[in-house]
């Protein structure tokens, strides 16, 4: 499982009300994750240390972002590329780069590219993909759909497109965000399906720790009426909650 796929579902699982007498002092976990654009190892790591949890780099071809990776990949850093297209030979060379996910058009990307026991994938999707492949792409494990989202304050209507994409696919969405969405535009797009922002290329470690900041004040979503859920049609991916469960029981050992 990605690095990016076990801070998703850390995020989707927040923590209940403290049991004791003694005083508690916890953080307000981000409403989803944020992925940082950045072009070298000096944007990345100053993009993690402005609060961001993955970084993505977007090159022409994966020799070139294999080599911006170097420096910045690691096993515990969410460090990905997107491109627009991937063939098996260029996942592998991401691979061997240390490349934690990797984002590309369904029409471009080979299916034995695809292998999300080595490496995390997402699927670039819009509004236009139809129902049946939608729901098609559910059962691949995919760990999200990325989204590019028009600038300015959520429509109505945008906003049950992407409770549709979210719902057929039963798959998170991965969406780009304005610098200066507000705390309600964020908390839109997490009851929307959304699992991660992603902030515009040209966002300063400022801009990013303001987003960070805003994500932290996003309220806890709200219990459903009919199955105890959120009102709107959330997405979390179970495999990943279970799998990091797993794997924290194996550290544990």
């Amino acid at each position: 499982m990605s690095q990016l796929q076990k801070t998703i579902a850390k995020l989707q699982r927040r923590d209940g009300p403290a049991i004791g007498f003694g005083p508690v002092n916890r953080e307000q976990p981000k409403a989803v994750a944020l992925i940082a654009r950045v072009r070298n190892s000096a944007d990345a790591s100053a993009a993690f240390e402005a609060g961001a949890d993955a970084v993505l780099f977007h090159f022409g071809d994966a020799a070139t972002a294999a080599k911006a990776l170097d420096g910045v990949a690691g096993p515990k850093v969410a460090a990905g590329v997107l491109l627009g297209a991937l063939s098996e030979t260029d996942a592998e060379t991401l691979r061997a780069a240390g490349c934690d996910f990797v984002i590309s058009p369904l029409e471009t990307t080979d299916s034995g590219a695809v292998d999300n026991e080595k490496m995390g994938h997402i699927v670039i999707a819009s509004e236009s993909l139809e129902d049946n492949i939608l729901r098609s792409l559910g059962p691949l494990g995919l760990d999200g759909l990325y989204v590019e989202r028009p600038q300015g304050a959520m429509k109505l209507a945008g906003q049950l497109g992407l409770v549709r994409i979210a719902s057929f696919a039963n798959t998170g969405i991965i969406a780009t965000v304005d610098a200066g969405a507000s705390v309600t535009d964020l908390r839109v797009l997490r009851d929307s399906g959304v699992v991660a922002v992603v902030a515009p290329a040209s966002s300063s470690p400022a801009d990013l720790a303001e987003i960070v900041t805003r994500l932290k004040a996003v309220p806890p979503p709200r219990k459903g009426r009919r199955d105890g859920g959120n009102d709107m049609a959330l997405v979390p991916s179970v495999k990943a909650a279970a799998d990091e469960e797993e794997e924290h029981e194996h550290e544990d050992e």
